[in-house]
């Protein structure tokens, strides 16, 4: 699973924002650096924010077998050594390697099972099989159906339970790409505890803030020009939803490949436009107009939530032991791949594995 760097045989250049890499990647030893120079961002963003933040590099998250061998923190001097050798045992098949970069296959790619096969025999972690489990998921070719895939919004109440989250992308005027997510932590009589992760150019802040039971954002803390993720429902057409805001329309929102009913709430300059969910109050997307010598507009957008389907749990990481078994069955032709396939996303809709 180690990566297929995009610009093998390219020196890069520096950008004066991106950490980026200014050596070429040819050989085994060059990965092994290519890791090493993005192992700090790692730490400090993880996995997932680390690839969406250097989109250039689709496989980077590979980095995390490396970072994850038991040898990755050896000061030994046959340190180097050992991971070149597993790079090397990873590159054997080439054509195999270049899978892991095509994606939207419709059956069990060959890179997965040839991962299968090494993780049965203990020669990739549990953390790097996940990844073709969570590769499958994100192809749909595992489909679990989860059973609060809906949920049942109560009367003048915000549509939130604890560990929902809603992340948001931001694009302002001076070009400037931010991401918050907002995490549900605790739900209470009077208030709602919520955990922001924001990442910008500056890099990555974590903070608490309150939000009452109308889902405003405190003013001092808003994210962008966002100040409520969630209304209170139902919502009619014609409400004034807040002070300045009034539900003039509906329309239809394409989230994720599937079509919500969505209403469409405006202020009485018609600067602030917003589209919310019907069924949950949820905002899609807040977009401002400032007008003056030009018009420029700034706008958020919901990019991820589980409030509409219950997602693959990412903050958790479990794979029992005798799934190995299962897998083993699989290996050997002794159960097909449909099987196996099933079997798996039983298993992730009873959260047995998650990933």
């Amino acid at each position: 699973m180690i990566l297929i760097i995009g610009v093998a045989g390219v020196s890069v250049v520096p950008s004066v924002f991106a950490h980026e890499p200014d050596f070429e990647v040819k050989t085994p030893k060059d990965i092994l650096r290519f890791c090493e120079f993005f192992y700090d961002e790692y730490v400090f963003m993880g996995a997932e924010i680390l690839a969406q933040e250097h989109q250039r590099y689709p496989n980077l998250r590979a980095c995390v077998i490396l970072y994850n061998h038991v040898t990755w923190k050896s000061t030994l001097p046959g340190r180097d050594t050992v991971l070149i050798e597993e790079i090397k045992k990873y590159l054997d098949n080439a054509d195999d390697i270049k899978q892991r970069g095509i994606r939207n296959s419709k059956s069990m790619p060959d890179w997965i099972k040839n991962d299968a096969k090494m993780w049965v025999r203990g020669e990739i972690t549990d953390l790097g099989f996940a990844y073709g489990i969570r590769a499958m998921l994100e192809d749909h070719i595992l489909n679990p159906s989860f059973n609060n895939t809906s949920r049942n919004c109560n009367e003048n109440k915000l549509c939130i339970t604890k560990s929902d989250f809603m992340k948001y992308s931001y694009s302002n005027k001076y070009g400037q790409d931010i991401t918050e997510k907002y995490t549900v932590d605790l739900i209470s009589e009077n208030e709602i505890l919520i955990t922001t992760e924001k990442i910008s150019r500056d890099g990555k802040e974590i903070a608490s803030i309150n939000i009452d039971n109308q889902g405003a954002i405190p003013a001092n803390k808003k994210c962008c020009v966002i100040d409520k993720f969630i209304f209170l429902t139902p919502i009619n057409f014609g409400e004034m939803i807040t002070i300045d805001l009034k539900v003039i329309g509906e329309t239809s929102y394409e989230f994720n490949g599937k079509t919500r009913q969505a209403w469409i709430a405006q202020n009485s300059e018609k600067q602030d436009t917003l589209i919310i969910d019907k069924d949950t109050g949820l905002v899609f997307s807040d977009s401002h107009k400032e007008t003056g010598m030009t018009i420029n507009w700034e706008k958020t957008e919901l990019i991820d939530t589980n409030i509409f389907e219950k997602k693959y749990i990412t903050n958790k990481f479990v794979i029992p032991k005798w799934y190995k078994t299962i897998t083993m069955w699989l290996v050997n032709d002794l159960i097909s791949e449909s099987e196996y396939l099933n079997a798996t996303e039983n298993l992730l809709e009873r959260e047995i594995i998650q990933v």
